[in-house]
């Protein structure tokens, strides 16, 4: 298993002293303390033990939800700026899940719990769920292919992380239990190795300087996902 307790200025200096180590692993090492700190967030923790309270469960809920329709453009950004019609593909396939099979799960969801439609989309997001929408759709507007792949491997490599973790303490409620299996089952699992696979491949052909652009995405990506994380919990504080 590659150490990824290393950190290197640069991937070269990385696969140095990581003989065989990835360039997704170098993002990751690089990153390891908001890594740390998103992996073992609050809501993570207790989204595996129960213990989130239902109000900042269907705040999460809600924010996910919002965050679909961002996600659906910034996956449209990197089908323009994929380097051929194989990468095209599969993101076609990314873009059919999230406009179906996940806003059908949420509507779903928000029906069971009684999330009425205007709980779903709030007049006044909290500012960090704000700010993760337009640093997200930032990132893919004015970023590169590698840039906008490198940011979303971030947020779904985390999410298989901690979801993993999650899934092993088998959590009693429902709507988790079924949250977290949806980001440790195949389909996911195979989108999260799929997109390690693109930054693996075309990222140590970049340019030193390109590398960089792709590491401070990954980065940045991590600690937009912690503000955003921490939102639920803004109404428990006032």
């Amino acid at each position: 298993m590659t150490d990824l307790h290393v950190v290197a200025p640069s991937f070269a200096d990385f696969a140095e002293a990581v003989p065989g180590g990835s360039f997704s692993e170098w993002l990751r090492a690089r990153s390891g303390p908001p890594w740390d700190r998103m992996v073992h967030h609050r809501i993570t923790r207790e989204m595996a033990q129960g213990t989130i309270t239902p109000a900042a469960l269907r705040r999460y809920l809600v924010f996910e939800h919002r965050f679909v329709e961002t996600a659906v453009v910034i996956f449209g950004y990197a089908l323009v700026r994929a380097p051929s019609i194989v990468e095209q593909a599969r993101l076609t396939e990314v873009l059919r899940g999230l406009t179906g099979d996940q806003l059908t799960w949420f509507q779903r969801v928000f029906t069971q719990l009684g999330i009425s439609e205007a709980e779903q989309q709030p007049v006044d997001p909290p500012s960090a769920v704000r700010a993760f929408d337009e640093g997200m759709l930032g990132l893919a507007a004015h970023g590169s292919y590698e840039e906008i792949v490198g940011s979303m491997t971030a947020a779904e490599w985390m999410y298989h992380t901690w979801c993993t973790e999650a899934h092993a303490a088998a959590p009693a409620d429902p709507v988790i239990a079924e949250w977290v299996g949806l980001h440790v089952a195949a389909p996911f699992a195979d989108q999260v190795a799929w997109m390690r696979g693109q930054v693996d491949q075309h990222g140590p052909a970049l340019a030193l300087w390109r590398q960089e652009r792709v590491a401070n995405a990954f980065a940045r990506t991590l600690a937009l996902e912690i503000d955003f994380h921490d939102a639920p919990y803004q109404e428990d504080l006032s």
